[in-house]
């Protein structure tokens, strides 16, 4: 009887260490899972974009299991990558789109070792499979795959099954959070369009009616025959043609070139350049709108900095013909370059009147003419162009301004000279 009660509660005992152990393991791969399922949260949160996102979480899926590479397939009219960890991802075959299908459509991963397809096994991953497919979850708002090759060697004491299902589920939300990211881009985008549409109508259809106006005026007196023009008539008809011509031409220009800005068709190649050159190109430039006005240029030789020579030639030249058209006449311009903290400094300066000092806030914005500016033409456009121009180059524009003159001052990274 002793005998029998030792070998019942040995048994008993047996089973429930049995049973514990299985428990200890069940929660050491569930710990384990969970670990490695925060670690991609984790990732997915520092990632500075959603694309970023994506790819830190291919990386951290292929690292996990070992595989060679992963890849997000989107299904569309044909399977998509949609990132990858790889550089260069090999493209979507034949092969791996029925493959992928398959996936898709039983909601099941599928393996192959390369050639055909077979439903994944619960619990592991064949010897021989280079690829396998695992679907994302039927409720996710994607339709697409997560694509491994190479043999798969998870941890061991994780579920692989649960392992790769809870993988496609992250793939799944982050493809759905980088879509949403890129509608609201494209929204965003569409309301500045339409916000800028809405300015551009308000803002330059004087600008560009106007001088339409003047030229259709001076055409149609010049082909009136009953009237006798003198010859000095028809000198001032032709002067207003090229005047409103030049000004409608300028007005153009500026749109041009701040779509072109925005719409980032410009791209700047960076070069070292010789402040004092590049001062005096200007200057030279400038020439038919200065040519009442001493233009000094002071900058030590020697004195190299880093950005794209016909932008900045350009984003100086505005401030010239700003200098120029805005300040006193017959005033003094000076442009200057000076070294200060690892930048360059370019100035271009006048000798007055100055911009209000409600106005010095806005100065750079796209269509604003303040208080001293409405009485010369033009479209508001000028120095939103520098800026942009500048901030292709990394660099700054700043303003200071007083009744005694305006100064502009571009800051750009020093360079050293050219060997």
């Amino acid at each position: 009887v002793a005998l029998a009660i030792f070998l019942a509660v040995a048994s008993t005992g047996a089973s429930m260490l049995s049973l514990l152990r299985r428990q200890v393991r069940l929660l050491e791969a569930r710990r384990e899972e969970t670990a490695t399922l925060l670690r991609l949260s984790q990732e997915l949160a520092r990632a500075v974009s959603p694309r970023e996102g994506m790819y830190r979480l291919c990386q951290d899926m292929t690292r996990v299991v070992h595989a060679r590479s992963c890849a997000l397939l989107i299904k569309g009219a044909d399977w998509q990558i949609r990132s990858s960890s790889a550089s260069h991802p090999a493209p979507v075959s034949r092969e791996e789109a029925a493959l992928a299908d398959a996936a898709l459509a039983s909601g099941q991963p599928v393996r192959s070792s390369g050639v055909g397809g077979a439903r994944l096994p619960r619990g592991s991953v064949a010897a021989d499979a280079r690829l396998a497919f695992v679907p994302f979850p039927a409720e996710s708002p994607e339709r697409g795959v997560v694509r491994f090759t190479g043999v798969l060697t998870p941890p061991a004491v994780i579920d692989e099954l649960r392992l790769l299902e809870a993988f496609a589920s992250e793939a799944s939300l982050a493809v759905h959070r980088a879509r949403l990211a890129e509608e609201a881009s494209r929204v965003e985008a569409l309301q500045k369009a339409d916000e800028l549409k809405t300015a551009l109508l308000s803002s330059v259809s004087h600008d560009l009616r106007s001088p339409l106006t003047a030229i259709k005026a001076a055409i149609d007196s010049l082909r009136d025959g009953s009237v006798a023009w003198t010859e000095d008539d028809r000198g001032a008809f032709l002067h207003t043609i090229a005047e409103q011509t030049d000004r409608l031409t300028t007005t153009v220009s500026d749109l041009l070139d701040m779509s072109r800005l925005e719409g980032g068709a410009t791209q700047p190649h960076f070069e070292p350049i010789e402040a004092s050159a590049l001062l005096a190109e200007v200057a030279l430039a400038a020439k038919t709108v200065t040519a009442a006005r001493p233009v000094v240029v002071e900058a030590p030789e020697g004195l190299w900095l880093r950005g794209d020579y016909p932008l900045l030639v350009q984003a100086l030249g505005n401030l010239v013909s700003n200098a120029a058209r805005y300040s006193v006449a017959g005033g003094r311009i000076a442009l200057t370059g000076v070294r200060s903290d690892g930048e360059v400094r370019l100035s271009v300066g006048d000798a007055g009147p100055g911009i209000a000092p409600d106005d010095l806030p806005h100065i750079f914005e796209k269509f604003y003419r303040g208080a001293m500016m409405r009485h010369v033409p033009g479209t508001g456009l000028g120095l939103a162009i520098v800026k942009a121009m500048v901030e292709l180059c990394n660099g700054t524009v700043a303003v200071e301004s007083s009744p005694a003159g305006t100064v502009f001052t571009i800051s750009l990274t020093a360079s050293a000279a050219p060997r």
